[in-house]
């Protein structure tokens, strides 16, 4: 999918080069776009939850399907545009492959997984989880493929975060059993599994759609990633529920798929805009305010239960984001 440009793996104290050094201007407004994305995929994903059904793949493809739409809309909408006024709309063909494998990666590994594990493990406790794997995917496949730095400091931090998703695992046992009153050790697995597997799919596109968007419109790159998502969800949509299922589907949660899915589109453009400001590292650490949101949003509006495991599991998270990097 993306091509390393380093093979080595060199630990820098501290960036230096022409890129990492942005205008002020310039890295304040890609942080205002991935922290108003942060803002918006907390609304996407409090409607996500609010749309889950436990242990059913075929619906949470269903609603994974409805994700893509707004984002879909979109993408082509500008590719229109861009082609009309004359601009570079349509990404080259030596990308087509590499972006419909990104899309894949994303909407398999990362949306649908993160439905899945809505369902099992809820809101407080699935962001968490999610976001410690972006940073950890993140981070490394930044440094190997994009030769973006991965300091001392980091290193250490990854740690922190990995002792996080220890703490969050623990209390995944009891959001799983709120949820599902008759949950089992599998269950339980599944949705920690599926939740840190959906971190490491948004880790490598995340950084698939940074390599990109520094040569292409940010149009171009998301386009065929969201694309591949709707014909592949719509697809299975159809192939693994029936009919009367998908006919049953109610007005109201059709509104709450689709809300969700435009929060989600516009924040999905605002983040891969961001990157074209800031390193992976910057633009994930920056979104992780989600986990507050999230955990929040979970406890409030969904009833999960507060465990001294999440509360521990939050606060080691936050405080490896505030130590990961001071610039």
């Amino acid at each position: 999918m993306i091509s390393p440009q380093q093979p080595s793996v060199n630990f820098m104290p501290d960036p230096t080069s022409a890129e990492q050094k942005q205008e002020p201007s310039q890295a304040w407004f890609g942080f205002l776009l991935a922290f108003g994305a942060a803002i918006l995929y907390t609304f996407a994903n409090i409607a996500f939850r609010d749309s889950a059904r436990p242990g059913d793949l075929g619906w949470s493809i269903w609603v994974t399907a409805h994700r893509a739409v707004p984002a879909t809309i979109i993408a082509w909408s500008l590719i229109f545009w861009n082609h009309a006024h004359g601009r570079p709309a349509f990404p080259p063909r030596g990308l087509l492959l590499p972006l419909i494998a990104t899309g894949l990666v994303m909407q398999f590994g990362g949306n649908l997984m993160f439905q899945t594990a809505l369902g099992l493990i809820g809101l407080a406790m699935t962001v968490p989880l999610t976001f410690a794997m972006i940073l950890l995917s993140g981070a490394t496949c930044s440094r190997f493929f994009l030769g973006e730095p991965l300091t001392y400091r980091s290193l250490i931090v990854m740690l922190v975060l990995m002792g996080a998703v220890t703490l969050l695992s623990f209390g995944a046992g009891a959001a799983t059993k709120f949820i599902l009153e008759d949950a089992t050790p599998d269950a339980i697995f599944y949705g920690v599994g599926s939740a840190m597997l959906s971190g490491i799919g948004y880790g490598v596109a995340g950084v698939s759609i940074r390599r990109n968007v520094k040569n292409l419109p940010v149009s171009a790159t998301l386009v065929l990633i969201s694309s591949t998502g709707l014909v592949c969800m719509g697809l299975l949509t159809f192939a693994l529920n029936p009919l009367e299922t998908i006919l049953a589907t109610t007005p109201g949660e059709l509104l709450v798929m689709q809300l969700a899915g435009l929060f989600n589109g516009v924040a999905f453009f605002a983040i891969g805009n961001s990157y074209r400001f800031l390193r992976v590292n910057q633009v994930n650490m920056i979104n992780t305010t989600q986990i507050a949101m999230a955990s929040l949003a979970g406890v409030l509006a969904f009833s999960e239960p507060v465990t001294i495991w999440l509360v521990l599991g939050i606060l080691l998270t936050m405080s490896g984001l505030i130590a990961m990097e001071r610039k």
